[in-house]
């Protein structure tokens, strides 16, 4: 799941704390802060996992250019053709 919807768990996560905080209010500073740390470090994480994931979809190619590629192909060769008299 991690793999796949990281930035979903981040904001669950995130929206976690305030729960926990109003649950159990007397939580000490430094834990709070190294939670907060720790939700944005994963944020960071997610969100590098996402943009690799961006850029390799990005390079791969597209479907579409073979598809294109076969119609260029079949034009040119209708452009040409002993039975149109061009």
């Amino acid at each position: 799941m991690l793999r796949n919807h990281p930035v979903r768990l981040t904001s669950y996560i995130g929206a976690a704390v305030p729960l926990l905080l109003a649950r159990w209010p007397g939580v000490d500073w430094y834990t709070l802060t190294g939670l907060v740390l720790a939700i944005v470090g994963t944020g960071e994480a997610a969100q590098r996992l996402e943009d690799a994931k961006t850029s390799a979809a990005q390079q791969a190619p597209s479907p579409w250019d073979e598809a294109a590629d076969r119609q260029r192909h079949l034009t040119a060769k209708e452009a040409v053709t002993p039975t149109n008299g061009t």
